[in-house]
């Protein structure tokens, strides 16, 4: 994978394994197409479709579920503790996406921290606008925590990482009252400005492979 970490005033950019660079090439020519173009809700099928196309694992089996009266879907490595839990928030930029598509990427996380997850079917924009998704994800930790779980961790893509950071910063803030402790919190490329105030969306405009500030 590719990242990136701060040093001093420096950011360094790791480049991509060699096995990962040819299927992000791939994918960054499949966005290439739809650059600057405002997503409607007919993206969510090629949207689900891309997701669907992360590799199975075969120790690693799903089971629709519904915590806190929000649907979802439970994965489950070959091996996991009952108390412990991750809650998977998945991405979409908060009107696509869904808990079936992200099966497999939510499995990968699950096995590899020998515990199993719960992605919810948080509410979608347009039909549900804002704070649907936040109350539905707010609903499923509690949920967790009624059903017995007491070590959660919190993980999101995207959307899904924006709202990872508002439920992990409304459970720090003793304003979702439960018994679980919030073990930690995963984000991945995080929606952290819907400002579009940052100066990236300039100095990156050409990297990003998808958004524009327009």
């Amino acid at each position: 994978m590719r990242g990136a970490e701060r040093v001093g005033d420096v950011v360094v950019i790791h480049p991509l394994d060699a096995e990962d660079a040819s299927t992000i090439s791939r994918i960054e020519t499949a966005a290439r197409t739809y650059k600057g173009v405002r997503w409607r809700i007919e993206a969510r099928q090629q949207y689900d479709a891309l997701m669907e196309g992360v590799a199975p694992r075969g120790d690693v089996t799903f089971e629709p579920g519904v915590v806190g009266e929000v649907p979802g879907l439970w994965v489950h490595p070959a091996s996991s503790r009952p108390d412990e839990a991750l809650l998977h928030l998945h991405g979409g930029w908060f009107h696509a996406g869904s808990a079936r598509a992200y099966r497999h990427l939510v499995g990968h996380i699950a096995a590899r921290a020998g515990a199993k997850a719960f992605v919810p079917d948080y509410r979608l924009a347009p039909e549900h606008p804002f704070p649907a998704a936040v109350d539905d994800v707010l609903a499923t930790y509690r949920g967790m925590d009624d059903s017995g779980i007491r070590r959660i961790a919190i993980i999101g893509d995207s959307a899904g990482g924006n709202l990872a950071l508002v439920l992990a910063s409304s459970v720090a803030g003793k304003q979702v009252s439960a018994k679980a402790v919030l073990v930690g919190v995963a984000v991945l490329s995080p929606v952290t400005d819907l400002t579009l105030s940052g100066a990236t969306y300039e100095t990156r405009a050409e990297a990003d492979p998808y958004f524009t500030r327009q």
